[in-house]
């Protein structure tokens, strides 16, 4: 396998494109034709990472951080210009899988409630997704072979599901002019004909492949057709949520135990029980109305500061700050993912990148 193979699989585990417009994922360092001898997954990408991947025969380091993120005025024998120098002198390969990771239903906050021990998760925030839609009108004679050559092209599908069409008789009518050639009726004469109104969505890359589909399958000249823009909730997001029967204190103790680092810091807002856990890994306090507004009883982040935790305080809301740190899990929690997809020697971290660590 090939780096540039390694990438359309991994590609499809988290698609780069779903990343968001600041972030800086895919292959930040390397060759897209070189052969893959191994893979390790990690949170960051150090220099004791790169001897790690040296040591156990992998060319290919997959990093959640970006090493690459700021602009570099310079690569030189210090900071992160050692760790860039470091990897090309041993033909390492450095691939970032950041925000496009955190999007997906079985992301770094999902790896972070499957280590917790629940598995059965929600997408705490949806994402809306642009979507383009398509009415056309067509005889009722060429409506099957109309929406086959539309589904074809990429129209109709929605989740897991194809050929999604929606249909209702209508009455047309026009009247050709003297240099038409119609389908139907003759020149100069008012015709009314039994059409359909078909409507499929379909994505946005897809409008010319689904368009040109339409006007090479459909029997009228110039057939009748609007092209809508939509904006749906995906399947896809940021964070999860999972159910739960305990205090916030049996939580804080879970996540202590089974993540293995410490709790930062923790807003009480209440004694109540909690029944609903929400999880965003990394810093996720810039969502905090969104997520609550999903009906949690506490938001599981990390890098909370001091007035965040004050309103938070204020509005009622419960907050553990387990660390950045903690998203650390998606180390074997991507290591899965791939071994799922391909038979490629794939191996997790052990080394901490912990800074706060000793």
């Amino acid at each position: 396998m090939k780096v540039k193979e390694l990438m359309e699989e991994l590609d499809q585990i988290a698609p780069f494109a779903e990343s968001e417009s600041w972030d800086n994922t895919g292959l930040l360092v390397g060759d897209m034709q070189d052969e893959v001898t191994g893979i390790l997954t990690t949170l960051d990408c150090a220099k004791e990472t790169v001897d790690e991947a040296i040591s156990k025969g992998a060319n290919v380091i997959i990093a959640h951080h970006p090493l690459i993120f700021a602009k570099m005025g310079a690569v030189v024998e210090s900071g992160i210009g050692r760790i860039v120098r470091q990897l090309i002198r041993n033909d390492i390969n450095l691939i970032a899988m950041h925000t496009n990771l955190d999007h997906q239903p079985d992301g770094v906050s999902h790896m972070i409630a499957e280590k917790l021990g629940y598995t059965d998760t929600e997408v705490l925030i949806s994402n809306e997704r642009d979507y383009k839609k398509l009415r056309v009108t067509v005889p009722k004679s060429s409506a099957e072979q109309l929406k086959k050559d539309l589904a074809a092209a990429g129209a109709g599908n929605q989740g897991e599901y194809s050929e999604c069409f929606f249909e209702h008789p209508i009455t047309g009518q026009f009247r050709p002019s003297e240099g038409a050639d119609p389908h139907i009726g003759a020149s100069g004469r008012l015709e009314h004909v039994e059409e359909y109104m078909i409507e499929a969505i379909f994505e946005v890359q897809d409008e010319n492949k689904v368009i040109q589909a339409l006007l090479q399958s459909h029997p009228y000249e110039e057939p009748a057709y609007d092209v809508l823009s939509l904006k749906l909730p995906s399947d896809k997001g940021l964070g999860v949520s999972f159910d739960f029967n305990g205090s916030l204190m049996q939580l804080a103790s879970l996540i202590e135990e089974k993540t293995g680092t410490p709790i930062i810091n923790m807003v009480a807002a209440d004694q109540n029980q909690i029944s609903k856990v929400g999880i965003i890994g990394g810093s996720g306090m810039s969502y905090v109305e969104e997520a609550f507004g999903q009906g949690i009883d506490v938001l599981v982040t990390g890098d909370v500061k001091y007035h965040e935790a004050y309103d938070a305080k204020l509005a009622g809301r419960n907050i553990i700050d387990g660390g950045h740190y903690m998203e650390s899990v998606m180390a074997e929690g991507l290591k899965a993912l791939i071994e799922d997809r391909m038979t490629v020697e794939v191996q997790a971290t052990e080394v901490s990148t912990n800074p706060f660590a000793d």
